[in-house]
Protein backbone atom coordinates (compact mmCIF):
# COMPACT_ATOMS: atom_id res chain seq x y z
CA UNK A 1 0.00 0.00 0.00
CA UNK A 2 1.57 3.47 -1.00
CA UNK A 3 1.56 5.50 2.37
CA UNK A 4 0.81 8.61 0.35
CA UNK A 5 -2.38 7.79 -0.51
CA UNK A 6 -3.70 7.23 2.65
CA UNK A 7 -2.44 9.98 4.10
CA UNK A 8 -3.86 12.13 1.39
CA UNK A 9 -7.45 10.54 2.00
CA UNK A 10 -7.29 10.81 5.72
CA UNK A 11 -8.51 14.16 5.85
CA UNK A 12 -11.56 13.64 3.10
CA UNK A 13 -12.52 10.63 5.25
CA UNK A 14 -12.37 12.73 8.43
CA UNK A 15 -15.49 15.02 7.18
CA UNK A 16 -17.67 12.25 6.58
CA UNK A 17 -20.70 11.47 8.66
CA UNK A 18 -19.77 9.05 11.43
CA UNK A 19 -22.16 5.87 11.89
CA UNK A 20 -22.94 4.41 15.56
CA UNK A 21 -22.10 7.24 17.64
CA UNK A 22 -18.28 7.69 16.86
CA UNK A 23 -16.98 11.00 16.18
CA UNK A 24 -15.63 11.70 12.08
CA UNK A 25 -12.43 12.24 12.49
CA UNK A 26 -11.97 8.44 14.74
CA UNK A 27 -13.98 6.73 11.97
CA UNK A 28 -10.90 8.40 9.61
CA UNK A 29 -8.67 7.39 11.47
CA UNK A 30 -10.12 3.68 12.05
CA UNK A 31 -10.44 3.35 8.11
CA UNK A 32 -6.78 4.31 7.19
CA UNK A 33 -5.15 2.34 10.72
CA UNK A 34 -7.35 -0.79 10.52
CA UNK A 35 -6.71 -0.92 6.47
CA UNK A 36 -2.86 -0.93 7.66
CA UNK A 37 -3.32 -3.49 10.95
CA UNK A 38 -5.11 -6.09 8.56
CA UNK A 39 -1.81 -6.20 6.50
CA UNK A 40 0.60 -6.71 9.22
CA UNK A 41 -1.80 -9.82 10.07
CA UNK A 42 -0.21 -11.55 7.53
CA UNK A 43 2.76 -12.27 9.64
CA UNK A 44 1.03 -13.22 12.94
CA UNK A 45 0.57 -17.38 12.39
CA UNK A 46 -2.23 -19.22 11.82
CA UNK A 47 -4.16 -15.77 10.46
CA UNK A 48 -3.25 -16.33 6.42
CA UNK A 49 -6.23 -18.44 4.58
CA UNK A 50 -4.89 -21.02 2.27
CA UNK A 51 -8.57 -21.95 1.08
CA UNK A 52 -11.67 -20.04 1.00
CA UNK A 53 -13.99 -19.96 4.16
CA UNK A 54 -16.11 -23.08 3.77
CA UNK A 55 -19.47 -20.94 4.65
CA UNK A 56 -19.76 -17.97 1.97
CA UNK A 57 -22.14 -16.00 1.09
CA UNK A 58 -23.57 -15.02 -2.16
CA UNK A 59 -23.09 -11.11 -1.57
CA UNK A 60 -20.49 -9.08 0.87
CA UNK A 61 -19.07 -5.74 1.54
CA UNK A 62 -16.05 -4.95 -0.53
CA UNK A 63 -14.23 -1.53 0.92
CA UNK A 64 -11.32 0.22 -1.12
CA UNK A 65 -9.12 1.08 1.37
CA UNK A 66 -9.63 4.50 2.89
CA UNK A 67 -12.73 4.44 0.22
CA UNK A 68 -16.06 3.56 -0.28
CA UNK A 69 -17.63 0.30 0.24
CA UNK A 70 -19.52 -1.68 -3.11
CA UNK A 71 -22.04 -4.09 -2.79
CA UNK A 72 -19.67 -7.40 -4.62
CA UNK A 73 -21.19 -10.55 -5.44
CA UNK A 74 -19.55 -14.47 -4.73
CA UNK A 75 -18.98 -17.05 -6.78
CA UNK A 76 -16.39 -20.18 -7.01
CA UNK A 77 -14.55 -21.37 -10.30
CA UNK A 78 -13.36 -25.00 -9.66
CA UNK A 79 -11.84 -24.44 -6.08
CA UNK A 80 -11.07 -20.80 -6.80
CA UNK A 81 -12.81 -18.10 -4.76
CA UNK A 82 -14.43 -15.42 -7.11
CA UNK A 83 -15.63 -12.11 -5.93
CA UNK A 84 -17.00 -9.24 -8.47
CA UNK A 85 -16.97 -5.86 -7.11
CA UNK A 86 -20.47 -3.62 -8.44
CA UNK A 87 -19.36 -0.36 -9.82
CA UNK A 88 -16.53 1.16 -10.70
CA UNK A 89 -13.24 2.28 -9.23
CA UNK A 90 -12.75 5.62 -7.54
CA UNK A 91 -11.21 8.31 -8.94
CA UNK A 92 -7.15 8.11 -7.95
CA UNK A 93 -7.61 4.44 -7.33
CA UNK A 94 -5.19 1.59 -8.88
CA UNK A 95 -6.45 -1.23 -7.40
CA UNK A 96 -3.63 -3.94 -6.60
CA UNK A 97 -5.21 -7.04 -5.13
CA UNK A 98 -8.26 -8.01 -2.21
CA UNK A 99 -7.95 -9.59 1.12
CA UNK A 100 -10.69 -12.03 2.13
CA UNK A 101 -11.68 -11.11 6.02
CA UNK A 102 -13.24 -13.74 7.98
CA UNK A 103 -13.52 -13.72 11.57
CA UNK A 104 -11.72 -16.55 13.56
CA UNK A 105 -15.28 -18.92 13.61
CA UNK A 106 -14.95 -18.80 9.91
CA UNK A 107 -17.72 -16.36 9.17
CA UNK A 108 -16.59 -14.04 5.89
CA UNK A 109 -16.74 -10.33 6.63
CA UNK A 110 -16.22 -8.78 3.22
CA UNK A 111 -13.20 -7.75 1.25
CA UNK A 112 -10.99 -5.13 1.35
CA UNK A 113 -9.00 -3.63 -1.84
CA UNK A 114 -5.91 -2.17 -1.69
CA UNK A 115 -3.19 -0.65 -4.21
CA UNK A 116 0.18 -2.01 -4.71
CA UNK A 117 1.48 -5.61 -4.77
CA UNK A 118 0.28 -8.35 -3.16
CA UNK A 119 1.76 -9.66 -0.11
CA UNK A 120 4.73 -12.29 -1.12
CA UNK A 121 4.29 -15.44 -0.34
CA UNK A 122 0.69 -15.48 0.41
CA UNK A 123 -1.62 -18.20 -0.79
CA UNK A 124 -3.79 -16.71 -3.50
CA UNK A 125 -7.59 -17.67 -3.04
CA UNK A 126 -9.28 -16.68 -6.44
CA UNK A 127 -9.52 -13.60 -7.89
CA UNK A 128 -10.89 -9.76 -7.57
CA UNK A 129 -12.95 -8.30 -10.17
CA UNK A 130 -12.92 -4.79 -10.09
CA UNK A 131 -13.98 -2.74 -13.35
CA UNK A 132 -11.82 -4.01 -15.78
CA UNK A 133 -8.92 -5.11 -13.52
CA UNK A 134 -8.61 -8.57 -12.48
CA UNK A 135 -6.66 -9.45 -9.24
CA UNK A 136 -5.49 -11.53 -6.57
CA UNK A 137 -7.72 -12.38 -3.93
CA UNK A 138 -5.72 -13.40 -0.67
CA UNK A 139 -7.24 -14.00 2.96
CA UNK A 140 -7.07 -14.00 6.19
CA UNK A 141 -8.99 -15.22 9.53
CA UNK A 142 -8.79 -12.19 12.14
CA UNK A 143 -10.05 -11.38 15.11
CA UNK A 144 -12.27 -7.90 14.19
CA UNK A 145 -11.22 -6.21 17.35
CA UNK A 146 -8.04 -6.33 16.12
CA UNK A 147 -8.80 -4.42 13.20
CA UNK A 148 -11.88 -3.06 13.50
CA UNK A 149 -13.94 0.12 15.78
CA UNK A 150 -17.46 -1.69 16.08
CA UNK A 151 -18.64 2.11 16.15
CA UNK A 152 -17.17 2.24 12.23
CA UNK A 153 -17.43 -1.07 11.00
CA UNK A 154 -15.48 -1.60 7.54
CA UNK A 155 -18.19 -3.31 5.54
CA UNK A 156 -21.34 -1.30 6.56
CA UNK A 157 -24.55 -4.00 6.00
CA UNK A 158 -26.20 -1.20 4.62
CA UNK A 159 -24.38 -1.32 1.65
CA UNK A 160 -26.01 -4.14 0.76
CA UNK A 161 -29.52 -2.85 0.48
Amino acid sequence: MRPSLSIALLPLLACRPAPGGADAATCGFQAVAGATMVLSEFNTPGTTLSTPPAQLPSRLVARFVAGPARPAVVGRRGDSLEVGVDGGIPAGFTPGFGVLLADRAGTTRGVLIYDGSPILGAPVLGRLTVGDARLPLLGLAVDPVRVEDPRCPTFPDSTLR
